[in-house]
Formats: C-alpha cells, sequence, structure tokens
C-alpha cells in the first residue's frame, strides 16, 4: 500500500547518495524490472507519465524519475516513484543495471545535449524500450519513433488525481490516456550514456 508523508520536512529530491544506494540495491536485484522517467521537474513527470509510472509500479517495476529542476517529490512518490536529481544520476555513469524503458521529457532533448545523445544512440540501437513526450520533440529523434498512448488503469487515475492535488494542480484535467512517442526496437545489450539512469 501506498502511504503519503504529512510532514514535509523529509520531503526532498534524492542526491548523490541516495543515486549510490539505489544501484547497490538494484544489483542486488538484477532480475526486477527497472523504469526512468526524465523530466524538467516532478510536475511534469507527473502531468506527461503518472499513469504510465503508476501502473508500472504497481507491477511491481522499480521506478525512478530524474529531475533536472527542484520541486516536491510527493506527487510523483504518490505514484510509487523514487525522484532523483538528474545531475547527480549523470554524473556517476557506472556499469549498473540500466532501465527496460525510459520516457524522456521533448524539452530535456532540446536542452540537455547528454540526454539527447544517450537517446539517440540508444534509439539507434533499439536496446530499450524509449517513450517521448511533448510537443518539443527534435525531428530527428521523431523519425524512429511512432505514436502510442498508454490507456490509464481505473487506479492509475484515481492516485493521478490525488498526485495532481498534491502538486496544487486540477484534478479534473487527469484523462485516461498519456500520449508518447514509442521508438521501435527493443534488445538487451546496455546503452552507456543511460546506464546512469537505472537506479
Amino acid at each position: 500500500m501506498l502511504t503519503v508523508s504529512r510532514d514535509r520536512s523529509d520531503q526532498r529530491i534524492l542526491g548523490a547518495r541516495d543515486v549510490s544506494r539505489a544501484r547497490m540495491t538494484a544489483r542486488r536485484r538484477p532480475l526486477r524490472h527497472r523504469m526512468a522517467v526524465v523530466a524538467v521537474d516532478p510536475v511534469e513527470a507527473l502531468q506527461f507519465t503518472g499513469g504510465w509510472v503508476f501502473d508500472h509500479s504497481l507491477a511491481g517495476w522499480d521506478v525512478s524519475v530524474h529531475v533536472l529542476e527542484e520541486g516536491d517529490p510527493r506527487p510523483c512518490e504518490i505514484l510509487g516513484a523514487r525522484v532523483f536529481q538528474l545531475q547527480c544520476s549523470l554524473e556517476r555513469a557506472e556499469a549498473d543495471p540500466w532501465p527496460n524503458a525510459l520516457a524522456i521529457s521533448g524539452t530535456l532533448l532540446h536542452s540537455h545535449e547528454r540526454i539527447r545523445q544517450g537517446a539517440s544512440a540508444a534509439m539507434d540501437a533499439g536496446r530499450i524500450d524509449i517513450r517521448l513526450w511533448g510537443n518539443t520533440i527534435p525531428t530527428d529523434l521523431q523519425a524512429g519513433t511512432s505514436p502510442d498512448a498508454h490507456q490509464l488503469s481505473i487506479a492509475a487515475q484515481a492516485f493521478k488525481r490525488r498526485a495532481f492535488d498534491a502538486a496544487s494542480l486540477n484534478g479534473n484535467q487527469v484523462s485516461d490516456a498519456e500520449h508518447f512517442r514509442l521508438s521501435h526496437a527493443v534488445s538487451l545489450a546496455p546503452v552507456p550514456e543511460l546506464i546512469a539512469l537505472g537506479g
């Protein structure tokens, strides 16, 4: 059961030490599926991937959200995801388990060259399930993708509404689907540029 802490003093985005701990746990559980979301901030991750995050978390996946900017992590935690600082996640690219699925903000693909290069290399190699979202996806990355919609479960819709409330957003805006651009091929070989996000 997911619980929400009412004490805001312990609410923070996880940093370098937490990334290292998450990677140690991932190494101890090599067969567990992992999913990473790369977003500008927790609210963007919630708005565009919240239902997808919840459904995968409920199915037993280890879900992490990596954000460029600070923000309240509670909405993502309500959905079952741990929130990490993107810079800390990228600083220590070690040979750790990589995510099986990855969702990346189109805004970050435009503004963060390392993320764009990693996404491009992974899409060219077809190594992991990659989903892009937003209206600002670079044209060269759109070529290897097709439109896809994730249909939110009833539970995901309810939890996403609760997360919207925690983020002071209008829960009535939660729809029954989230829209992505989905990469075409998937294999299980590691992608060095994206290994850092697997924790």
